[in-house]
């Protein structure tokens, strides 16, 4: 729950009206309706996965809006980008966007920040808000918004995409991981973002939506959270499941800067993986089992990142373990990296390979 003790808000008649089926929900009522009125929340990005947020957190009476977003409509954001339309191209977003979210909920405080999140800004913007949904695909910024928020104690909502499938954390909520504890800022990850992979609409909206229902969850104080967890979404196979995240053990004596270095020590390349095959290799594949017969390496076997953590899974690979030198594949270092929480956390030695290194 988000601002327990603060004075009860007052809605309107019209509001009344407006949420009148939200009033009749026992898990919101009047109370729940006055926290979300209550409720700040900055939407970092107002691209594929701002949009839906902020529409639909606009639409259910949350009392203030921040945008932040310094870029302009452009023809090839609207098969995803829902709050703008033809008439909008060439118009900054924020400003687009509020244009159309004051005709849905007027009571609405939305607040345009319009230029980009920096290390010089982010500290004085995001102390004025409760949450901060991370919308946007560059890596550097969601540093930024990692650092900040762990610093003031404010709840990070995080969500990305690529093609049909999604992922949805929550950080700093009750004590549970930030965002660069899953992802170290060491990895130098490549920008994820639509340019490069491409994208359709209703996996940016889909993700969108689910990052705008937790932050709704968090200030009325229901529901369960996905924090210490991933919730990985895929639209094809209408799969959506939970990994849990595990705080890694780490050794009191050793610091934490030396810890992430033997960490990453594991991410092998392309050369370091032909060497390592002179030698007994067992290769997991931990992607879905439609892409496994596709295409895969030779001689790896499959075992999908949801199927990971079952026990006679794990079982296989303390056995094998004994003989042999374990490697996790996946296209998409994140999966790998959440199969290596997973499997470091049972006491089980590997490698990573990440073919892009």
């Amino acid at each position: 729950m988000l601002n327990p003790i603060k004075q009860s808000a007052i809605l309107s008649e019209e509001e009344y009206i407006i949420y009148s089926k939200h009033l009749m929900l026992t898990n919101i009522s009047f109370h729940g309706q006055k926290k979300l009125k209550q409720a700040k929340i900055l939407v970092v990005g107002a691209g594929g996965l701002g949009c839906p947020a902020i529409l639909y957190l606009v639409a259910s009476g949350i009392g203030y809006i921040g945008i932040i977003d310094n870029d302009y409509v452009d023809l090839s954001n609207l098969n995803r980008q829902i709050l703008y339309s033809i008439n909008d191209l060439n118009e900054m977003k924020t400003r687009s966007a509020k244009n159309k979210l004051v005709n849905i909920n007027k009571q609405c405080k939305i607040i345009t920040h319009n230029y980009k999140l920096c290390k010089k800004n982010a500290l004085e913007i995001i102390q004025y808000y409760d949450i901060i949904i991370d919308a946007n695909d560059n890596f550097k910024t969601r540093y930024i918004i990692d650092k900040i928020c762990y610093k003031l104690h404010k709840i990070h909502i995080y969500g990305a995409i690529q093609e049909f499938e999604g992922q949805v954390m929550v950080f700093n909520y009750k004590n549970s991981n930030r965002y660069s504890k899953i992802y170290p800022e060491q990895l130098n990850l490549v920008d994820n973002n639509c340019n490069n992979y491409g994208v359709i609409g209703i996996t940016t909206g889909n993700i969108g939506i689910i990052q705008a229902t937790e932050a709704i969850k968090i200030i009325i104080g229901i529901g369960k959270i996905i924090n210490n967890q991933i919730l990985r979404c895929n639209l094809l196979n209408i799969s959506f499941y939970k990994t849990q995240i595990y705080n890694l053990k780490i050794n009191k004596k050793l610091k934490k800067i030396e810890f992430h270095n033997n960490y990453l020590k594991k991410i092998i390349s392309k050369s370091e993986f032909y060497y390592l095959k002179k030698s007994n290799i067992l290769i997991i594949d931990i992607r879905q089992t439609n892409e496994f017969i596709k295409k895969h390496i030779s001689q790896s076997i499959n075992i999908p990142l949801n199927k990971l953590k079952m026990k006679k899974s794990l079982k296989l690979l303390k056995k094998q373990n004994k003989q042999k030198t374990i490697i996790i594949y996946c296209n998409q270092i994140y999966r790998s990296l959440i199969a290596s929480y997973i499997i470091y956390n049972n006491q089980i030695n590997h490698y990573i390979l990440n073919t892009k290194k």
